[in-house]
């Protein structure tokens, strides 16, 4: 492997790109501003507040401007019982998140140790919950989600694979991956959903692969790869398409079945 193609060289250099670009500002004894590297659909910075709580507790919040924004554009997610409302519900379950009558996006935990992983969380959901700007009715990331778990279940005897699974990385963050589909005997594909491909996902991306390089290396004999599959590709996709292939993580459309069976259905 060459030096130009180092993978440590290349973590490292992405890790400390995300550090130069985070801002953490004290605003009082109690609070800190986080301003994070990434941006939201509409190009504004995703900022959280870090707070301390009179009770030893920890509390990160977006202040509710995430869903606040959403609506202010138009895009109605806070009816009850709509498709998008229960969307966010799910978001938030998933990564033990929760949202409150202001709708803030927010998670407390009881340690001061435990406040990077939260940070992880409710960044995870605000960037998913923004996600749904680029949505309708038809396409949010859970109907897609939806959609390949019809097609596996209707193709089972093509695929094997597992879900619910998550991984370690070596900042100690844990990441969920969509599933795990093992086409050959110690072959494993991490495959993670995403409606679509912009800077702030392409980011994230990159920076579940290198974190969790040691998770990898440390199962040896197991041949694994990083798998994104997204809805469908356009012009804007194929560009961030390009830059995570170049980190060897492989994007395949959705609605491209042959490309989906050829990257996915047990082979001999």
């Amino acid at each position: 492997m060459s030096d130009n193609f180092d993978s440590t060289k290349i973590a490292n250099e992405w890790l400390q790109s995300i550090k130069d670009q985070s801002r953490f500002i004290p605003l009082d004894g109690q609070k800190i501003r986080f301003n994070t590297p990434f941006i939201d659909p509409f190009s504004d910075e995703i900022s959280l507040l870090i707070i301390s709580n009179f009770d030893s507790t920890y509390t990160i919040s977006d202040q509710g401007y995430t869903i606040w924004n959403l609506e202010s554009r138009g895009i109605n997610i806070t009816k009850k019982g709509s498709t998008r409302l229960n969307l966010i519900k799910n978001i938030l379950n998933m990564n033990q998140t929760k949202s409150n009558n202001t709708f803030d996006i927010y998670k407390t935990v009881s340690s001061r140790e435990s406040i990077a992983q939260a940070i992880n969380d409710v960044l995870d959901s605000v960037i998913k919950i923004s996600d749904l700007a680029y949505s309708n009715r038809n396409n949010t990331r859970s109907i897609f989600k939806d959609d390949v778990l019809e097609y596996i279940a209707q193709n089972k005897e093509n695929f094997s694979v597992d879900l619910g699974l998550s991984v370690k990385g070596k900042s100690n963050l844990i990441y969920d991956l969509d599933f795990v589909f093992r086409p050959q005997l110690k072959i494993s594909k991490w495959t993670k959903l995403y409606t679509t491909l912009n800077k702030t996902t392409t980011e994230m991306i990159m920076g579940i692969w290198l974190d969790t390089e040691n998770y990898r290396n440390q199962n040896i004999g197991n041949n694994t790869s990083f798998n994104i599959i997204v809805q469908s590709m356009d012009s804007k996709s194929e560009r961030f398409k390009e830059n995570l292939i170049q980190h060897n993580i492989n994007v395949i459309s959705f609605e491209n079945k042959a490309d989906f069976k050829k990257n996915f259905e047990i082979t001999a």
